[in-house]
Parts: structure tokens; C-alpha cells; sequence
């Protein structure tokens, strides 16, 4: 049901936001395509008995109200605010601006926390999401490491004179700071994820080739469930090539870093050579 209801009617504060962060570009956007006449979705907000949750449209809804407008065409399901927060999960999957791969690390975080939601498998989520179950796997792994203990930021030794004095432990991560470089482990998953999308990539086309020359007699049905995988493909292949991006960033920075501790060790060992003697 579509109505047209007051901004301020509209509820925002119960967590429906599946963003971290609004694009304030894209609001100006949408404004100045409102004012030239371009006709947008109504936004979709849930009704509890009591109040409007607004669960997809908030680029849309500050838009309208950069505008001076004061109300806005909503389409009002009836929920719970638990549900407008579910339903705004898998909001931008088909459209509107492309969530970032922290904004969709954040939704699955927050599934995952839920009494409910965190039961269900990853497949399930990642279907919810728009996301793989690769993606849903691993950061639910990252959610179950047990917090590594704080080691003190100074140690205590006796020189060769037989005085005590200290050393800055922050500073001498020799041995640690060589096992704890992952660029291996992120070489994997960035060659893992290729992978996945070289399959999903010819799997994709081959769909596509067979509708478009008519290489098999298809029913209406099994012509729309083709389409709906190659669209399911296409948003799979869209989320893993920002995952490979991120990954490729990630695996550059920590060789960066690596490079900059080998020095420090290489200074670091040449003072303890000194303070040894």
C-alpha cells in the first residue's frame, strides 16, 4: 500500500539504516534530479500498530528534505521494527546505490549477533545480503578469534654491568612481528576469490549464450529462473571483485609494513648487539 505520509511521521532512529554511513553526494544527487521533475521510488517503511520505520529510501527521504519538502510517497508494510531492520538487509540488492563491503560486512555482523537471524546457515544470509557464503564464512571466523592477551609495554633485563634496566617491548617484535605478517594467507584468498569469479563468469555466460542463440528448448519458466541466475551471477561476481580489490589493498599495505619492520628489526638488532657486549 502506497501512501503519502509527513516526513517527520517517519521514524529513523531504530537502526534501519544497513549503511554505516550515508553518501551526502548522492543526496545532493537525487535532490537536484527531485527538482528537475525525475520521478523516484516511493521510500518502504514498516508500521508496527504505532509507528513508520523507515527500512530502504534514506538518501531519498534527506533529499526530499533538503528540497523543503515536507512529505514523501511511502509503501507501508505492515511489521515489526525487528522486520523493517531485516528487510533493510537485503534493500539495495536490485537497486539504489551499491553497498560498500563494509557496509555489507556490517549487515552480516549484525545478523549474526541477532538471537535469530545468527541461526540461520551462510548460505542463507549471504542470499539475504547479497553477498557470497565465502564472505558470511569468513567473517563470522573473524567474530569467534579469542582476543590476544596485551603483553607489557616494558620488559625488565640485567645488563652486563649487573644493573637492572628496561627495554620497550613495542619496539622489539622481531620474532612476533615476522609471524604475524599474513600477506600468505591474503594471497590465498585473493587467488581463492579469483577463482570463484572466473567460474561464476563462464557459468554466467554460458547462460547467457544459450538464451540469447536459443541453444535449448526452455519453457517461460526455466527462461526466468535463467535470468534470475545470471542476474544472482552478475550481483555475486559485482561483490567479490570489491572483495578481491579490498583484499589486493590489504595484502599491499601489510607488505608496506613488513618492509618497514624488517628495518626496524635489522636497527633494533644492531642496538641489542651494542647492549650485549
Amino acid at each position: 500500500m502506497i501512501k503519502t505520509l509527513n516526513l517527520a511521521v517517519l521514524r529513523l532512529d531504530g537502526e534501519t539504516q544497513a549503511r554505516l554511513a550515508l553518501s551526502q553526494e548522492k543526496v545532493k544527487e537525487y535532490a537536484a534530479l527531485m527538482e528537475d521533475g525525475e520521478e523516484f521510488r516511493p521510500v518502504e517503511a514498516f508500521f508496527d500498530g504505532s509507528d513508520y520505520w523507515l527500512a530502504d529510501g534514506f538518501h531519498r527521504y534527506f533529499a526530499t528534505k533538503a528540497n523543503k519538502k515536507t512529505s514523501i510517497a511511502v509503501t507501508i508494510h505492515n511489521g515489526t521494527l525487528e522486520e523493517a531492520q531485516l528487510f533493510a538487509f537485503a534493500a539495495n540488492k536490485g537497486h539504489g546505490l551499491h553497498m560498500t563491503a563494509t557496509d555489507i560486512r556490517h549487515c552480516i555482523v549484525r545478523m549474526l549477533e541477532h538471537p535469530v537471524w545468527g541461526g540461520w546457515t551462510n548460505a542463507a544470509i549471504a542470499k539475504h545480503v547479497g553477498t557470497s557464503k565465502m564472505t558470511v564464512g569468513r567473517v563470522k571466523a573473524a567474530m569467534s578469534e579469542p582476543e590476544k592477551p596485551q603483553e607489557p609495554a616494558e620488559k625488565k633485563y640485567v645488563n652486563k654491568h649487573g644493573q637492572e634496566s628496561t627495554i620497550d617491548t613495542n619496539k622489539l617484535r622481531t620474532n612476533k612481528a615476522k609471524a604475524s605478517l599474513p600477506e600468505p594467507e591474503q594471497d590465498d584468498k585473493a587467488a581463492e576469490l579469483a577463482d570463484t569469479i572466473n567460474h561464476l563468469a563462464v557459468e554466467n555466460q554460458k547462460l547467457k549464450d544459450a538464451i540469447a542463440v536459443g541453444a535449448w528448448d526452455a519453457t517461460d519458466i526455466e527462461k526466468e529462473d535463467a535470468q534470475e541466475t545470471i542476474a544472482a551471477l552478475r550481483e555475486e561476481i559485482r561483490v567479490l571483485e570489491i572483495e578481491v580489490k579490498t583484499l589486493r589493498e590489504s595484502r599491499d599495505m601489510f607488505q608496506n609494513r613488513n618492509a618497514e619492520m624488517m628495518r626496524t628489526v635489522k636497527s633494533l638488532q644492531a642496538k641489542l648487539k651494542k647492549l650485549g657486549q
